[in-house]
């Protein structure tokens, strides 16, 4: 399976429908409540565990170096260079990546420790952007291989 090219790259030939889909996904890294770096690992994260190869060279929000690298061999969750925040949204995405309905009452609590009830509903329904786009991605890709 192809997974090299990007969504954006695959949009790219639809003109002002892509230009729509790219505002729509833009509000997600622009809201006020989970910082854009914290989503872009949760995107790394997910890009991680679909084998999206291209989608993980698709951020386009600068992450801490060692942070990233943590995030795409699987070691966030030890590293000691993670915040407490940052550990539960991580953790949290990547049950939303595994399957939403695996969300844990206790993965809930820890985002909302630190984001707060708003901030929980920030996140999930920006993994559910983050993960639409990647399964989009891979999905045309295997199209493209057949």
């Amino acid at each position: 399976m192809n997974t090299s090219l990007t969504l954006d790259e695959r949009l790219r030939p639809a003109g002002k429908t892509a230009a729509a889909f790219e505002a729509f996904t833009q509000a997600v890294w622009t809201q006020p409540r989970i910082p854009a770096p914290l989503l872009e690992l949760c995107r790394l994260l997910i890009a991680r565990m679909h084998q999206a190869d291209g989608e993980r060279s698709a951020g386009k929000v600068p992450v801490d170096a060692a942070k990233k690298a943590a995030v795409l061999a699987g070691d966030w969750s030890d590293a000691a260079l993670f915040t407490a925040g940052e550990r539960a949204a991580l953790d949290l995405a990547e049950l939303y990546a595994i399957e939403p309905d695996t969300i844990t009452d206790d993965a809930a609590a820890a985002v909302i420790s630190h984001f707060g009830d708003a901030g929980l509903v920030t996140l999930i329904e920006a993994l559910g952007v983050i993960d639409g786009r990647i399964r989009l991605a891979l999905l045309f890709n295997a199209m493209e291989d057949k």
